[in-house]
């Protein structure tokens, strides 16, 4: 149950601090995204279920926090999370690579369905300039909190808190 409770806290203060602190350095109002990261490093550690579980959470509180569509970030990170899940076993965890690696997949991942869903919506998109802003930008962001996020979550899951 702490364990749960300790998950639970690192994610939602992986989202306050990337709506607040990271909100001071973002480049356009985008910024590095967090929750993103941590489904990521989630999934690779736990697997496909839980990975979708948490991404499917995570994006949740994002649109609910955001007001934006409904379920746009919830179906993106619970993409992402169910398809790096299937990883688990197939990576060394502790290589410092890896996190390198999974952010650019994810966060162009991200960016594709994110355009596809916007795309099915109806409206027009200016993909090079959109490129710019939602790929671009913050994948220079993700790759700076990346490895740090990935060694919270490797951290945290070979915690023990049965103390």
């Amino acid at each position: 149950m702490k364990k749960k409770i300790a998950w639970i806290a690192v994610f939602l203060a992986a989202y306050i601090l990337q709506t607040s602190l990271l909100n001071l350095v973002s480049f356009h109002n985008i910024n590095a995204d967090l929750l993103l990261l941590l489904t990521v490093s989630y999934s690779l550690t736990h697997g496909f279920r839980r990975g979708a579980f948490i991404g499917f959470c995570s994006g949740l509180l994002q649109d609910v926090a955001s007001g934006t569509f409904l379920g746009f970030n919830t179906l993106s990170k619970m993409m992402i999370g169910f398809g790096f899940g299937f990883m688990i076993g197939r990576v060394y965890e502790k290589k410092i690579i890896l996190p390198v690696i999974s952010s650019i997949v994810a966060t162009a991942a991200n960016y594709l369905i994110s355009l596809i869903v916007i795309l099915m919506l109806g409206y027009t998109v200016n993909i090079m300039q959109n490129a710019y802003n939602l790929l671009v930008i913050p994948l220079v962001y993700n790759l700076c909190f990346s490895y740090l996020m990935h060694r919270i979550v490797c951290w945290l899951k070979n915690k023990s808190f049965d103390e």
